[in-house]
């Protein structure tokens, strides 16, 4: 871990001279230039926004971060005239002098009007996600970027989102989206999969201000994510200026320090870029959770103690450099990922034992390749290419002999046992993963389109045990072949209507080695070989029954093959299950989404979704209360009913107000299930039908509330205070017909409250922020009864250029 803390620190210092070098770069003698962002009266970047020097008869157009530069102006007196279609032009008087490089920023206000009984209104890229045909949720971070926000918290203020983690930073997350949860959903960072960017880069360890937008895809996800993904998929946005620097650090309660730089520099004659991200994340993560104390078997106590093994440290450098805007290529850019994190183990899948000795390491190293380039050879046709070889090496290490641990961080010694605390092992994961994919889409006309994408994803993993070097399953070859290829035919028959026909094939070859005839005289260990292969096939269509009432409706028949975690486990507390099959599902999502103004001041935006799935094989997390250790299963039908809806308010720039509410309600519909036991192997009558499946939330919501206050205290500052209150509804930790009455395990109903003071000082360029979580000191919890930290304070401290 040291030699990735050196790295970092080397990193840092060459980033941010490569990125300060921006502000002279370009320069002619005594001649001046001009620069700066458009965005849209809510933040939001505006892009092919046209920026004038009226004087001069020369400008530029913004790019998709709404960046504009205007160079070689001779010093003197000029007018800026900016205008974008749906946006109201403004005009700002400029003076430059010589060799002087100017900063202007513009915020610009809807406009709209009538041309031909058609209203044109102007659309912010986060507007534009949002009405695709698909089941997709895009939102903006702009008004987060000073806050101490990762993308977790973002996604948790979302409809239809939860976000479920065993404990503080660094803990394992569990992302559900409308009942689907795991895997089963995937992530990808700036549309390139995230499976393969090893466990230190992760939501948690993603700063908000690293991020442009988040668009979450319910259900139905679109063919050039190329994926297998059964129920979403989240698609993380980051910033993509062509040249900035933004440096955060943050400091809180349990030692938490967050270090977050990021920066690029493009070359606006010859194309060239660099851009990197550097973050480093340390908490001692000793918060303090009820717990019993047990003596032996027994329990003698209860009592609230602080987490006393339960550190992490992570370290990510991400950094790229190519060439963008070429005639050969849009975007060549080589890069590489190195990451590093280090956790110190503190529990299982539950609370119901704790450890004081058992670690996990995680190095990865990542080179990456993208291309793309729009028009390539003919008028129409746009491709692009991404490929990424990941090289990770784990440990996970438990080797104290004998000893046992209760909350109190007391031990407990067992002469003579070789045992460890959960089972003694050294294991090195040495994986391999190649991924690439590739898209190309031909637009014939303006009414019709195609798109093709190809998928490749190949795992390989070769493991070790010093502490039982002639352990079995590791002497067989472990590995993952995934392919998917899409196919989608896209028809705007008007501005008004659109719809999507698409299909998907999958492709799994597995190998890996499997136990037969446990606890028998035959008991053995053999190869295991899977080959699958499934199709899929889908539609999406959305229709504007007024400029701003967009409905829409989305349906697929969909498969996912299951990955390497569920198939071959994580060395420790995941089982592995060299049976697991692929699983399927009938997503169909239905919704509305409503903006209007009452006059120039009120601005809101409504949103709901109907939701309904029917999944069959249903890949999920089987957890015992009293066990530490789980396993992933197939669960044979399962079916989801859900609605979910939100809304915004926006007065001016002075007040936001927001919320969202979620209901699902997933039950099992198996009639029978199969046993397997050592009396009465076969299908016997399912006792579960009917009822929700354990450890999932069916009811939550969340609400905001913002004030924007402008020059108080000091010239050209921006304070926001913001509230965010979060709730959910008690569930059952374990099947509700298991127990009686009094008995049944539950997560109880909470709600919690966050509060935060930021502000904002020279347009934008030094920033602070003050934040309390869980304001209340509640206990809170999430999956399987796992306690997350209560009142918590961080001050982040920000600087942008």
């Amino acid at each position: 871990m040291l030699q990735y803390i050196k790295i970092i620190r080397a990193f840092i210092g060459i980033l941010g001279l490569v990125c300060l070098t921006n502000v002279a770069w370009g320069q002619q003698l005594d001649k001046a230039s001009v620069f700066g962002k458009v965005s849209s009266s809510s933040g939001e970047t505006l892009a092919g926004v046209s920026v004038v020097l009226k004087d001069a008869r020369i400008g530029s157009t913004t790019e998709a971060d709404g960046r504009f530069e205007i160079t070689g102006i001779t010093p003197g007196s000029y007018t800026l005239y900016i205008s974008f279609l749906g946006f109201e032009a403004q005009e700002k008087a400029i003076a430059l002098k010589p060799s002087q490089n100017l900063e202007v920023n513009f915020k610009l206000r809807d406009k709209a009007f009538e041309v031909k009984g058609v209203e044109i209104v102007g659309k912010s890229a986060t507007r534009q996600v949002n009405e695709q045909p698909y089941a997709v949720t895009a939102i903006s971070t702009r008004e987060l970027q000073n806050s101490t926000s990762d993308a977790k918290e973002v996604l948790n203020r979302m409809s239809g989102v939860r976000v479920m983690e065993e404990g503080g930073l660094g803990s394992n997350l569990s992302f559900t989206l409308n009942g689907f949860s795991g895997d089963q959903v995937k992530f990808f960072l700036d549309g390139i999969p995230m499976d393969n960017f090893g466990s230190s880069l992760q939501m948690s360890d993603l700063p908000v201000n690293t991020i442009d937008r988040i668009e979450v895809y319910k259900g139905v996800v679109p063919v050039w994510l190329g994926t297998d993904a059964l129920g979403g998929a989240v698609n993380i946005i980051t910033n993509r200026k062509a040249n900035f620097l933004d440096a955060s650090y943050a400091i809180g309660s349990f030692n938490t320090h967050r270090l977050s730089l990021n920066g690029a520099y493009t070359n606006p004659n010859s194309g060239y870029t660099f851009r990197g991200n550097v973050n480093y994340n340390y908490s001692d993560n000793n918060y303090k959770v009820w717990v019993p104390i047990r003596e032996g078997n027994n329990v003698a106590d209860t009592a609230d103690v602080e987490r006393f093994h339960d550190r992490y440290r992570s370290g990510t450098v991400k950094l790229e450099t190519g060439w963008v805007n070429k005639k050969y290529a849009d975007n060549l850019l080589f890069g590489v990922i190195a990451s590093g994190n280090d956790k110190q183990v503190q529990t299982g899948a539950t609370m119901s034992s704790v450890y004081g000795g058992i670690t996990r390491y995680s190095q990865s190293v990542v080179p990456t390749l993208r291309y793309s380039k729009d028009n390539l050879f003919i008028d129409g046709l746009n491709t692009s290419l991404y490929t990424a070889y990941n090289i990770t090496k784990s440990e996970v290490i438990d080797t104290l002999r004998g000893v046992t641990y209760n909350w109190l961080g007391e031990a407990t010694y067992t002469p003579g046992s070789n045992n460890g605390e959960l089972s003694r092992t050294f294991t090195t994961l040495n994986d391999e993963d190649f991924n690439s994919q590739f898209n190309a889409g031909y637009t014939f006309t303006p009414k019709h389109s195609l798109a093709f994408n190809y998928a490749l994803s190949y795992f390989r993993r070769e493991a070790f045990d010093t502490e039982n070097p002639d352990k079995i399953e590791n002497q067989f070859p472990t590995s993952l072949n995934k392919q998917v290829l899409g196919l989608a035919y896209k028809f705007d028959p008007s501005e008004k209507w659109s719809a999507t026909l698409f299909s998907k094939a999958y492709f799994l070859h597995a190998r890996t080695s499997k136990m037969y005839d446990f606890a028998l005289e035959t008991q053995r260990v053999e190869a295991l070989e899977a080959i699958k292969q499934n199709f899929g096939y889908g539609l999406a269509s959305s229709y504007f029954i007024l400029p701003e009432l967009q409905v829409k409706a989305s349906y697929e028949h969909t498969y996912r093959m299951p990955w390497a975690t569920e198939i071959f486990g994580d060395g420790l507390f995941v089982k592995p299950n060299p049976d697991l099959g692929p699983e399927q599902s009938d997503n169909f999502n239905a919704g509305a989404a409503y903006g209007f103004k009452l006059g120039q001041d009120h601005q809101f935006n409504l949103e709901s979704s109907f939701i309904y799935r029917e999944a069959k094989d249903l890949i999920y997390q089987v957890v015992r209360v009293a066990s530490p250790e789980t396993y992933y299963d197939n669960l044979s039908e399962t079916r989801t009913l859900g609605v979910e809806g939100s809304m915004k308010y926006l007065w001016r720039e002075a007040l936001r107000l927001g919320g969202s509410f979620t209901f699902q309600d997933i039950t099992d519909q198996a009639d029978v299930v199969y046993n397997e036991s050592y009396t009465n192997t076969g299908y016997q009558r399912n006792y579960q039908k009917g009822y929700r499946l354990p450890n999932i939330p069916y009811m939550f919501g969340n609400a905001n509330a913002g004030l924007i206050f402008k020059n108080v205290l000091a010239r050209e500052s921006v304070w926001n205070i913001n509230y965010h209150f979060n709730f959910v509804e008690q569930y059952f930790l374990s099947w509700a017909e298991l127990g009686s009455r009094d008995s049944k395990k539950v997560i109880p109903r909470q709600s919690s409250h966050n509060l935060e003071l930021a502000g904002s000082f020279q347009q934008g360029k030094y920033n602070i922020a003050l934040e309390c979580r869980n304001l209340t000191d509640a206990l809170l919890y999430d999956k399987y009864y796992l306690q997350k930290p209560g009142r918590a304070f961080y001050l982040k401290l920000r600087y942008v250029l």
